[in-house]
């Protein structure tokens, strides 16, 4: 009786359906356009034709709009499948469905001395003198990727920074500037369950402390990554904490177990996100901005401040919810973490100071960075360029240099109260794959009033059916109790957050990863989720499970 008790007692989350509100009576502005146009064909139709033709062909009309505004297919209407049908033919037309990187046409650098030509590769270049926010690839003028990933670079923040060194994704496009934390938690799977829960009202705290009125935190994203590993990790971590000597039968034992099961074994990597907006910066009297500007070249934004005060912030507040924060990724860490979404060989656990040789570096202050250049020490051997050689998008799968990736997009989270543990499935899934939540904090007013706005939308929309004489659905009832329900949270002081997931399954085929899908799609269904693959947008759902923070229109 009493674990019954305590099972009944447990911290549970509670996921309402997708919300579905639309202009009119829940129906979209694409839905109300399609049924529009094939009225305006009928009545063209009639107006042609008052015969048996024109009443046909105005029939097939109507009838034509209604599927296309309400017929799903593969989980969409017509009408949201025609931006994407026209997009993929379009790039089939033009021949872009294949973007390879600028950086193998930008040629290496030779610098002219008293003894001849030297630094053959510009990511062996000497380090600016002086430093600010110029990663090592802007300084080449070439640090950006292709494709998706047009427009994002990788720098280091200036020394004035909470986090100088820090390791920063900008991107141009988006606005924005990121940072990674690498996180690890330690025995929940073996806690209790009040101390699981625990834990779990503890990550809502910090959660909550980002969704502060005035916040700058635009958002934050969550990876967890499973990749192959050649059981370097297990020796290593065998090795640093053996009790027995060398020689001893037990440990020849283990080690030949760890030889054994060494193809096999996978290791998991979790990152933390944080993203702040940037702005445009103009110079003093109007000029571009320079070195003194602290930005990062001509016409590009700067990183902002506030990105190292709020990550060392979040570091903070991880570790007092008791998450094993082991430092913030620099720009050669954050570059090979990067890189090896698209590589076959893994080179290892990579650590925040760059290296990756199988062990995790600890951080006993703030962060553990660091922003040397490619090429110099504490950089990944071999990491000097992170972004795919080459994407080249299929219609349900893309491919990035040596791997095919099918993106997924977790339409519906589960409809039922669930433990912490609910993803259990998914997490423990022995596929290469990354899970990628990301959320948008939405300061307390703002937050009241969407929810005022969704629930006089509710109203009117029932009053609409009613007088209509249309069925309310029970989802169309749920969705008004999640307002109604976000409405009372909002009133006790919760914060608020959009949040949407997405899952990536990777392998080096087209026949590997057909398998690795349906894993994935089974372990998902175990853990009450309903996913969506992207049809016809898979190159940049590709960069929504990156630590770009993106994601959220």
């Amino acid at each position: 009786m009493a674990e019954a008790s305590e099972a009944r007692d447990r911290v549970r989350s509670h996921f309402g359906p997708l919300e579905r509100r639309g202009v009119l009576a829940g129906w979209r502005g694409g839905q109300i356009a399609a049924v529009a146009a094939g009225l305006v064909v009928a009545v063209g139709a009639l107006r042609a034709d008052p015969g048996i033709a024109g009443a046909a062909v105005a029939v097939v009309a109507v009838a034509g709009a209604g599927a296309t505004a309400s017929w799903p297919i593969a989980g969409r209407t017509a009408e949201q499948w025609l931006p994407l049908v026209a997009r993929r033919a379009a790039d089939l037309a033009r021949g872009t469905t294949y973007v390879a990187s600028p950086a193998p046409a930008g040629g290496g650098i030779l610098v002219a001395t008293g003894d001849g030509l030297a630094c053959a590769d510009p990511a062996h270049r000497a380090r600016p003198a002086r430093p600010s926010v110029a990663g090592w690839w802007r300084a080449t003028g070439r640090g950006e990727g292709a494709g998706p990933f047009a427009g994002v670079r990788i720098v280091a923040d200036g020394p004035t920074s909470a986090l100088p060194g820090c390791g920063v994704v900008i991107d141009e496009r988006a606005g924005t500037a990121t940072a990674a934390l690498v996180v690890r938690g330690h025995n929940f799977a073996l806690l209790g369950a009040a101390d699981q829960d625990r834990r779990v009202v503890a990550w809502s705290r910090v959660l909550a402390g980002l969704a502060r009125q005035g916040g700058e935190v635009h958002r934050v994203q969550w990876l967890e990554s499973c990749l192959p590993d050649a059981g370097d990790a297990v020796r290593a971590y065998a090795t640093a904490h053996a009790a027995l000597e060398e020689g001893n039968p037990a440990r020849r034992s283990y080690q030949t177990l760890l030889d054994s099961v060494a193809a096999g074994t996978r290791r998991h990597r979790v990152l933390v996100s944080l993203t702040v907006r940037t702005r445009a910066r103009t110079g003093r009297k109007g000029r571009p901005p320079g070195p003194g500007d602290g930005a990062i070249g001509p016409g590009l934004p700067e990183v902002p401040g506030s990105l190292g005060r709020e990550a060392a912030d979040l570091c903070r507040a991880l570790r007092a919810a008791d998450v094993v924060v082991d430092g913030v990724l620099g720009p050669s860490a954050l570059a090979a973490v990067i890189r090896e979404s698209f590589e076959a060989d893994m080179p290892g656990p990579v650590r925040p100071d760059g290296a990756a040789d199988g062990t995790a570096a600890g951080a006993g202050s703030a962060a553990a960075v660091g922003a040397g250049p490619a090429g110099s020490p504490g950089a990944p051997p071999g990491v000097t360029w992170p972004w795919p050689m080459g994407v080249d998008t299929a219609w349900d799968a893309v491919r990035a240099d040596a791997l095919w990736h099918a993106v997924y997009w977790i339409a519906e989270w589960p409809r039922i109260d669930v433990t912490p543990d609910f993803l259990g499935p998914l997490l423990f899934l022995p596929a290469r794959r990354t899970l990628a939540v990301t959320m948008e904090p939405v300061p307390p007013v703002e937050a009241a009033r969407q929810v005022a706005r969704d629930r006089t939308a509710d109203l009117a929309d029932g009053e609409l059916r009613r007088r209509g004489g249309f069925l309310v659905t029970a989802r169309q009832q749920r969705e008004r109790e999640g307002a109604e329900r976000r409405d009372a949270e909002l009133a006790d002081g919760h914060a608020q957050f959009r949040f949407t997931g997405y899952l990536s399954v990777a392998a080096p085929d087209r026949e590997a990863l057909a398998d690795a899908c349906m894993a994935a799609e089974q372990a998902a269904a175990q853990a009450r989720l309903e996913l969506r693959r992207l049809y016809g947008d898979q190159d940049r759902a590709l960069a929504c499970v990156l630590p770009l923070g993106r994601g959220l229109s």
